[in-house]
């Protein structure tokens, strides 16, 4: 088994949100990776930039994907 990262972002700029989008990142051999990456890319998606107009909101998700 294996596991994969399922980040969802959305971006509102100037207060009107945009469409989000969805990416999944894969593989990774084990939870611990895995949590380890959306720790770090939750962190990096939820610093503002100063100055700027926009917000990024983040969802961030390991799941586990099973043998076929």
């Amino acid at each position: 088994m294996e596991w994969v990262l399922l980040i969802s972002l959305e971006w509102i700029v100037l207060g009107s949100p945009g469409m989000p989008n969805t990416t999944l990142v894969a593989p990774f051999d084990s939870e611990e990776l895995c949590k380890k990456a959306a720790v770090a890319i939750k962190a990096e998606m939820d610093t503002s930039v100063p100055g700027q107009r926009a917000q990024v909101l983040s969802r961030v998700v390991c799941i586990q994907r099973k043998d076929r």
